[in-house]
């Protein structure tokens, strides 16, 4: 739970910032946004898995608003 609501402090943060015009992009790796979640990161399928359920890394930065770049396997939030 808590690194859950460490998920939300950070895509909070970023919000706020590209709400307030002080921020370009933020590219998330999709490893480390799965270890947000709490889960385990399979880059050969790039699914995240929780103890709740499996996400594919497209779906979770989805979710979170962001725009999910497949070549690079990263989330970005923000900018333009």
């Amino acid at each position: 739970m808590m690194n859950r609501g460490r998920l939300f402090l950070g895509i909070a943060l970023a919000a706020s910032l590209a709400l307030t015009g002080c921020a370009g992009k933020v590219r998330l790796a999709s490893a480390k946004t799965c270890a947000a979640h709490g889960g385990t990161y399979d880059a050969a399928a790039r699914a995240c898995t929780t103890q709740v359920s499996t996400k594919n890394a497209q779906q979770i930065c989805q979710a979170g608003g962001g725009y999910y770049d497949t070549g690079a396997d990263v989330c970005e939030y923000g900018g333009d």
